[in-house]
This record gives C-alpha cells, structure tokens and sequence, in this order.
C-alpha cells in the first residue's frame, strides 16, 4: 500500500496562493492580448477624387457600416473633393486660388480616371445608376452620414489646398495623418484608394 501525504494547512495555503497569483498572471496576459486585437474596425483612405474610386470607398464604408462596423473614412490629397461643398476664394493666395479652381467644387462633379470626356462620363455613370437603382456618390456620402461613418479630411491636405473648415461638407471633421494611422492600427481592415 502506498503511503500518500496528507498536505497540511500551511502547505495547502501555500499551494492555492501560488496558483491565484498564476491565475492573476495569465488574466493580465489575456487583458494585454486582447487589448492589442484590433477593433472590428475598416479604415479607408482615400487619395483620389476619382469618381470610381471614391464611390467604391463610400460602398465599402457604408456596407461595413450596415454590417455594425466602426468606419473611419479619411480624405487626402485629391480625395478632399469628395468631402467638399463648394468653393470659396476669399482670404487665400493666388495658388490657393488657383488650386481651389482646379478642386471640384463638391461630389456631384468628380471626374472619371477613364471616360470623363469634360465631364460627360460621370454624368453617364451617374445616370445608368440611378436607372439601375444603384445610390450616386451623393447619396451614398448622404448615407455614409446617417450610417455614423467617421468622414475625416486630411488637415495637411487642407493646408496645401488652401481648403478651409467652412469648405467641407456637413458632418465632415477634419483630422492629422498620425489621428488617422492610430485609428487605422487598431482596424481589423485597413485599405488606401
């Protein structure tokens, strides 16, 4: 018959406090792992005023949004265009002026990369849309809005532009690459149009 030691209270007490204090050990563990997951989260961002490109980043957006996703859509360079309502010249420089005659004065007027033909492709693009039900680039940035999407304008990109607060359209903020890119490393998915 084998002889088994009956641990006393001390030993017993011993054994359970080194067992929490490993519980306690591998709980932190857990809190440090999941709070480096990233967030069921898509940022975009879009650095063409395309018409193409900017009304596959608003799709995308707003899918992700319907399926109860955190959105964050940022504005650069170009893509500004697409967050714009309107044109204002006063108080800026000749450039700036310039530049803002360039810049598309809101989301109705993008230009197609292949068939834009003065304007004309977009305005086909618009139109088979519509007759095939399918939401413009208005509707769906309307969308993106009641959605709660996160609509950013790159502030860099506005400064070179010479774009102002009161030039961007309603329910548009404006942030820094660095507040997007944390944003975007806490994303589960992160793409740039």
């Amino acid at each position: 018959m084998l002889a088994t030691a009956v641990p006393t209270d001390a030993a017993a007490a011993a054994r359970l406090a080194g067992l929490e204090a490993e519980v306690d050990r591998l709980r932190g563990l857990v809190a440090d792992v999941q709070a480096r997951l990233p967030e069921r989260r898509l940022s975009l961002c879009v650095v063409s005023g395309e018409f193409e490109k900017v009304t596959t980043a608003l799709m995308l957006a707003n899918m992700a949004a319907a399926l109860d996703m955190k959105v964050t859509v940022f504005f650069a360079f170009w893509g500004v265009e697409a967050v714009t309502a309107g044109r204002r010249f006063d108080g800026k420089t000749m450039v700036e002026r310039a530049l803002t005659l360039m810049r598309r004065p809101d989301i109705a007027a993008l230009s197609s990369h292949r068939f834009n033909f003065g304007g004309l492709g977009p305005m086909v693009f618009t139109r088979l849309m519509q007759q095939k039900g399918i939401a413009t680039p208005a509707e769906l940035l309307e969308t993106a809005r009641e959605l709660g999407v996160e609509l950013q304008a790159c502030t860099t990109s506005m400064e070179v532009f010479g774009l102002r607060a009161n030039e961007l359209a309603p329910g548009v903020a404006s942030c820094g690459a660095a507040q997007f890119l944390d944003v975007a490393g806490r994303s589960s998915v992160s793409l740039m149009l």
